[in-house]
């Protein structure tokens, strides 16, 4: 029986990605999402409408792919948003509405597989965190403490869990060639050449190379991996930020 994966927001977009990798290396890949997106047809992914603030549908939706599918032995943590506004004119509902989705829905499904692969004494979970969590990011309060919460969280359910074998680990990308990414271009909020001048390799991220290290840590060849954030960043956050002139 092949390996059974469950990615949140997994319907489109990095999701999507990370999905796509997983089921080329070989698990049955269930993308749990609020909207089917790209899943059904012929790609191998199958859909289950979840919404992550929901803690009643989350139990019951991981409960529902152990019993179709045999087992859970992957989360991967990738549902999110983010509300762009300066700090002093956010406002609570948009900032609820980060917080909601971005930590407390992380935790709603972080807890919940936890349960099951507790039960069964084996599993991994592997929470999207970003760059974000380590700079401060100007119009993007939300979004940085919640990426920034995940880590801690990442590391306190490592500790808890080890010993009961489940792994946590998060992945923090840096930019990717994403919807997202493109959306923000294409509205003005972001400048891709403030961007690209920042990212020592010179370009974005490939989506796929997001899913590839998520793949690893779910690997055998991670098993002694856990309670750690392997930044997949391009450079980004080892740069110092001042160029020297010659």
């Amino acid at each position: 029986m092949s390996r059974v994966a469950v990615v949140t927001g997994g319907a489109r977009g990095l999701g999507w990605a990370i999905g796509k990798r997983l089921r080329d290396d070989g698990w049955q890949v269930v993308a749990a999402d609020l909207v089917p997106g790209e899943t059904g047809g012929d790609t191998g992914i199958a859909y289950r409408q979840m919404d992550v603030c929901d803690r009643d549908q989350v139990s019951a939706t991981l409960a529902a792919v152990v019993d179709e599918h045999g087992g859970l032995d992957l989360l991967v943590n990738n549902a999110g948003i983010t509300r762009h506004r300066p700090l002093v004119d956010l406002t609570w509902e948009e900032w609820s509405a980060v917080v909601d989705v971005n930590l407390h829905g992380v935790f709603n499904c972080l807890q919940a597989a936890g349960r099951i692969m507790i039960d069964r004494g084996s599993g991994v979970i592997v929470n999207i965190a970003s760059v974000a969590a380590e700079r401060g990011a100007a119009g993007r309060a939300p979004y940085a403490t919640t990426k920034a919460a995940i880590v801690g969280l990442t590391r306190s359910a490592a500790v808890e869990w080890a010993p009961l074998g489940v792994r946590v680990n998060a992945v923090g990308p840096g930019y990717v060639d994403t919807g997202v990414l493109s959306a923000a271009i294409a509205s003005g909020t972001i400048d891709p050449a403030d961007v690209l001048k920042r990212i020592p390799v010179g370009r974005l991220a490939d989506p796929d190379e997001i899913g590839a290290m998520v793949s690893f840590l779910a690997s055998p060849n991670a098993a002694y991996v856990t309670g750690q954030v392997l930044y997949v960043d391009g450079g980004f956050l080892a740069d110092y930020g001042v160029r020297v002139k010659k």
